[in-house]
C-alpha cells in the first residue's frame, strides 16, 4: 500500500497548487486570497503531499516570531479527504516550525457552513484549540477563529 509522502515544495508544483485550490470552492472561493496563497508559495516554507507520484495536497507556514507559526494554507484533493494527507501535512508544519506555538485561522463556528465544521473537527482531532472569534480579522460576513497548538 503506498503512503501519502511530504516534501519541500519546489517552483514546479506551484500549477499544481493553484489547481488544487480551483477545485476547493467550498473552502478557497476568493480568488484575491488564492492568489495571494499562491503567491505565497515561493516565499514562505511549504510542503507538498503526493500519492502515488501525484500532488494530493500541500501546505504552508508562516512565523510570526519566535512564539508562533501561524498554518497559511492547507489543501487536500477531495478524493483524498480523511486519508491522512492533511494530517501528514500538518505533522511536517509542526516539525519544521521555529515556534513553540502553531496556529491556523479558519471559519468560526457562528457560520453554519458544514465545509467548515468539518475544518474545525480536523484540526481539533490534531490537538488544536480554539483560541478565539473575532469579525475583526475577515469582516462580518467571514467570522474567523484562531486555533493555536503547543507544538513543543
Amino acid at each position: 500500500m503506498t503512503e501519502v509522502q511530504v516534501r519541500p515544495l519546489v517552483d514546479a508544483d506551484v500549477d499544481g497548487c493553484a489547481a488544487l485550490l480551483a477545485r476547493l470552492p467550498e473552502w478557497f472561493g476568493i480568488e484575491a486570497s488564492n492568489r495571494a496563497y499562491i503567491a505565497g508559495l515561493s516565499e514562505l516554507p511549504a510542503f507538498v503531499a503526493e500519492f502515488d507520484g501525484r500532488l494530493v495536497g500541500f501546505a504552508s507556514l508562516r512565523p510570526h516570531g519566535p512564539a508562533s507559526s501561524e498554518i497559511e494554507v492547507l489543501a487536500v484533493t477531495p478524493d483524498r479527504h480523511r486519508q491522512g494527507v492533511g494530517r501528514a501535512l500538518v505533522g511536517r508544519l509542526e516539525a519544521e516550525s521555529p515556534a513553540g506555538f502553531l496556529h491556523v485561522k479558519t471559519l468560526g463556528p457562528s457560520d453554519p457552513d458544514a465545509n467548515y465544521a468539518r475544518t474545525r473537527a480536523f484540526y481539533a482531532a490534531l490537538g488544536f484549540t480554539p483560541l478565539f472569534e473575532s469579525t475583526a480579522l475577515w469582516g462580518e460576513e467571514n467570522p474567523t477563529l484562531v486555533l493555536v497548538k503547543n507544538v513543543r
